[in-house]
């Protein structure tokens, strides 16, 4: 494990520490003393030293006293789990399930069983996780408080428009059980957890909230092309469509479902989405000229005047121009995407392809090499391999994280 790494565990561990020793400032300080035992000392030393293999019997050790802190072991065993001792994890929170406190508590045992849920999702146990979620969520659902850890009062309650800790934790657990949703494919399951999520407050902003929607139905769409259920398919993407217009794969999935039978169509499909969303029309240009060729070059020009540094959109015209023998055009083009992009190898490619056919042209060749000593400028060629620390000349010690040999080439 890397030093920044450690630093950043110990740090979350101290002020994690500091918080839960001075919440409760009614209890007297002997009893503060108390939870900061020998035990939980040796498991911060550890951390700091990286050496995480013996953790699992001291927080089985600390776990046999009544604390209350639970939620001080679940956050630590995360950190072990998120470092990649899954399994030592895992047997922390199961260890934790099965104190009375968290028993005779919903709102806990559901957290603790959101935690598990992503132990065994990060360990690959993926039906495991999702049984794990699903009674998490139902345990959450309830309308309950967190007594052991609400501190606020009326007022504070109200100010905070009652944001309890019950709420916090669904909220999380939902964000993970929407990504494992994501992971898997279950994108039924994804959107009645999407109008949950929401109705929590989750999004911020509408206009989010309809995107992921959208981007759903979308998926939805694209199942049932696997499928060949072309009419579902139809049907998901223009719902999509119908719920955020800037929904760019259902255009793309739609003029490929009409290509053949509607080419007409498809072109429309292909010309609403850069009406729509022209910073991804890029991604329709080998339809388009497929499609229709002779409107190619008006397209990219309309593409390239609401973005001329848009460099996808000058190879793609660039290549048309070689391909319709309009070599200087092409040519041209190319340069210009090497004065936008010089570090894109395709460009590139492009202007080797040409060059390896027309070896006589030594004017064009001198004039790439000139275009490269003015726009390809780099000056980090080296990188450490601990902390990604960037320098022009090669070191033994890296100023930054102070490692010894740990300079590699960096590689483009």
């Amino acid at each position: 494990m890397g030093i920044i790494i450690l630093l950043s565990i110990l740090i979350i561990l101290v002020v994690l520490l500091f918080i839960i020793v001075t919440r409760d400032e009614s209890k007297d300080s002997t009893k503060n003393e108390e939870r900061l035992d020998d035990t939980v000392i040796l498991i911060l030393d550890k951390l700091q030293r990286g050496d995480l293999e013996k953790i699992e019997g001291l927080f089985k050790e600390i776990l046999k006293k009544d604390s209350s802190k639970v939620e001080f072991y679940v956050i630590l065993a995360n950190i072990i789990r998120e470092n990649g001792y899954i399994s030592e994890a895992i047997s922390i929170h199961k260890s934790i399930l099965k104190r009375h406190d968290v028993l005779e508590n919903k709102i806990l045992k559901g957290w603790v069983l959101g935690n598990l849920a992503e132990d065994f999702r990060k360990g690959g146990m993926i039906d495991r996780a999702l049984r794990t979620y699903k009674d998490a969520l139902a345990l959450l659902s309830e309308k309950e408080s967190a007594p052991f850890l609400s501190k606020m009062d009326n007022k504070q309650a109200k100010e905070e428009d009652h944001v309890t800790p019950a709420v916090i934790w669904r909220k999380s657990l939902l964000e993970r059980y929407m990504l494992l949703c994501k992971q898997v494919g279950d994108y039924e399951k994804l959107l009645s957890l999407i109008d949950i999520y929401n109705s929590t407050g989750g999004y911020s902003d509408e206009n989010i909230y309809k995107r992921e929607v959208a981007f759903v139905y979308n998926q939805l769409g694209e199942d049932e092309v696997k499928n060949e259920n072309t009419k579902k398919a139809i049907e998901y993407f223009k719902k999509g469509l119908s719920i955020y217009r800037q929904l760019y794969p259902a255009y793309i999935n739609l003029a490929k479902i009409y290509k053949d039978t509607k080419k007409q169509k498809a072109i429309q499909f292909l010309e609403q989405l850069i009406e729509e969303i022209p910073s991804k029309g890029f991604l329709i240009l080998p339809l388009y000229k497929e499609l229709a060729p002779k409107k190619f070059e008006q397209i990219c020009n309309e593409l390239i005047n609401s973005n001329e540094n848009d460099w996808r959109v000058r190879l793609e015209l660039g290549r048309y121009y070689m391909e319709e023998g309009e070599k200087s055009k092409g040519l041209l083009e190319f340069k210009k995407c090497l004065e936008i992009s010089p570090m894109v190898l395709i460009i590139h490619q492009e202007i080797w392809k040409y060059l390896l056919k027309h070896p006589e042209e030594i004017e064009i060749f001198k004039e790439y090499a000139n275009t490269l000593n003015k726009v390809l400028v780099f000056n980090n060629p080296f990188i450490c391999s601990k902390c990604n620390y960037k320098s022009s000349e090669f070191l033994w010690k890296c100023p930054y994280c102070h490692e010894f040999d740990t300079f590699v080439e960096l590689k483009i």
